[in-house]
């Protein structure tokens, strides 16, 4: 049964994506998402570096590896999202659809940051120059710039399930009396939402995305140090980067409309 209810989702999921993409690049044409997305990605990471200063990166590099990440994610999920999930009635294939395209964008996210962060992580080891590292990176071969980043389908699948429970705790406080024709309280709304997203998220994804990163450069991650320290960090950080981007929307991307690109 589970099998069929994936493969059936998955289905009618590509199907729409398909017709979507006859419709042209207007889906990814809209920057301003990107816009409202990286400054929120930053300003939430910043929220959390009283609880994980970024380690050997430091607090300024944290914040701004955040830019592309959050902003990425958000440009590729709100656009989609809008135009699949909007005549969507059966809450089972919402939801289904809500965690297929979250982590689509989250695969996407680090298809494209990863190669960069890649070379950052490895000239923080070995104490090389940027450019030093990424030239010897590439002599040996364009896997070097992927094989010891974050698994990227660890990382689709947590984009996945942050989406998901995200919409799915924004429609239930929606349905018991959150309005979404107060600004104030949108981004309430969705700060509270973007918390429970991020606790749940976590702990589902966070045995194998532990396993994974204690494979990689990266052993000063929040994520090896254990659960607990993996929800200080991820918890305010992304109940921030959602309310933030739920305040900025309207000013950069105001024909979203008042639910600033969610609850499609």
């Amino acid at each position: 049964m589970c099998f069929t209810l994936f493969a059936t989702g998955t289905a009618w999921t590509a199907d729409k994506l398909k017709k979507i993409e006859k419709r042209g690049a207007i889906v990814f044409a809209d920057p301003f998402v990107f816009i409202s997305g990286g400054v929120a990605g930053a300003v939430g990471r910043a929220a959390a570096l009283p609880f994980d200063h970024g380690g050997a990166k430091g607090p300024f590099q944290a914040c701004y590896r955040r830019i592309p990440q959050f902003g990425i994610l958000m440009w590729l999920y709100i656009p989609l999202s809008s135009r699949v999930n909007v005549d969507v009635e059966d809450p089972a294939q919402k939801l289904f659809s809500t965690f297929f395209l979250g982590a689509l964008a989250g695969f996407f996210m680090r298809l494209i940051c990863n190669p960069v962060n890649r070379v950052r992580d490895e000239a923080l080891r070995t104490g090389d120059s940027f450019i030093k590292t990424a030239l010897s990176l590439k002599r040996k071969t364009v896997l070097q710039f992927y094989y010891t980043t974050p698994n990227l389908l660890v990382n689709a699948a947590y984009c996945g399930v942050l989406m998901a429970a995200f919409e799915g705790t924004r429609r239930f406080m929606e349905r018991n009396g959150a309005s979404t024709d107060n600004a104030a309280s949108v981004i309430l709304t969705n700060t509270v939402a973007g918390g429970v997203a991020a606790t749940v998220a976590s702990t589902v994804c966070y045995p194998y995305s532990a396993h994974r990163y204690l494979q990689t450069v990266i052993h000063d991650s929040a994520i090896c140090r254990g659960l607990p320290a993996t929800l200080k960090k991820e918890v305010p950080m992304m109940a921030v980067s959602f309310g933030v981007f739920s305040a900025l929307q309207p000013i950069f991307a105001p024909h979203h409309g008042k639910r600033v690109g969610f609850g499609y």
